[in-house]
């Protein structure tokens, strides 16, 4: 089944935590919030505190999808605002290893993100294998609501077979153009986490659009969840052993017939 997550960028934010709460609610697995520079796009959105905002509203991983030049001054403050994963962009850095490095210093999750015109081999072997997720941005960058791209299907297969040759776990995530309607056709392309904006944002009922979003994709790869069962376990949280989690972790990977680490 396919990692649902939400895109806050076309929520109302008039009442951006009412919006966020109830999309939780609705039983959304993830939130992606955009932080926009201006530079690298010529939108500007937000910063640390509103993440520090959500991460108190709501109990569910956090994705800071960072589209802003110099990424790696902005690692320290969103993981200190309780990002779960960071995802800079690969058209932003020389250094992207070096990026990766900071983030999991932070023990959080580490992503990539390409812009739609970025050709998919620019994720070298050796960062697919240092990286917890791409994601595949299918819309101009900085703005919702578009169709995704006519090559994204392909650019999600592409990503998802060579991961897989390199007996790796990164996941594959597509931003943009995701609909309750469209949904399963990624998921079958080999995407693990859907990142929808105004699929369910600006749909005419949100439990209704999360609730397709879920069962369309319920047939999907079956290890989807499996790869990214470090992010949905909330890496910004103390780290503790937890039993319950601990055992509820085990049942999943046996249900998707996954190989306990090490």
């Amino acid at each position: 089944m396919a990692v649902i997550c939400a895109s806050i960028l076309d929520a109302d934010y008039a009442d951006l935590r009412g919006e966020i709460v109830r999309v939780a609610e609705a039983g959304v697995d993830a939130f992606s919030l955009d932080v926009m520079d201006g530079r690298l796009v010529p939108r500007t959105t937000f910063g640390d505190e509103l993440v520090r905002h959500v991460r108190g509203w709501v109990d569910v991983p956090l994705e800071v999808h960072l589209m802003v030049e110099e990424p790696e001054r902005w690692i320290g403050p969103m993981c200190d605002a309780g990002a779960d994963m960071v995802v800079f962009h690969l058209e932003a850095t020389h250094d992207p290893l070096a990026a990766i490095e900071t983030i999991r210093a932070r023990g959080r999750c580490a992503g990539i993100a390409l812009d739609m015109r970025t050709p998919t081999d620019d994720v070298t072997d050796e960062l697919i294998g240092a990286l917890d997720l791409v994601n595949l941005v299918a819309v101009p960058l900085g703005f919702g609501g578009s169709a995704s791209a006519s090559d994204t299907l392909e650019r999600i297969a592409d990503l998802r077979r060579r991961a897989d040759a390199l007996g790796t776990t990164m996941a594959v995530e597509v931003d943009g153009g995701v609909k309750p309607s469209n949904a399963v056709g990624y998921a079958e392309a080999g995407a693990d986490m859907l990142t929808s904006g105004t699929g369910i944002y600006h749909a005419p009922d949100i439990a209704e659009a999360v609730v397709t979003l879920r069962s369309t994709t319920r047939d999907g790869d079956a290890a989807a969840r499996a790869r990214l069962e470090r992010f949905l376990a909330k890496p910004s949280a103390p780290q503790t052993v937890d039993p319950t989690r601990r055992m509820e972790l085990d049942e999943l990977r046996k249900s998707f017939d996954v190989p306990p680490p090490g």
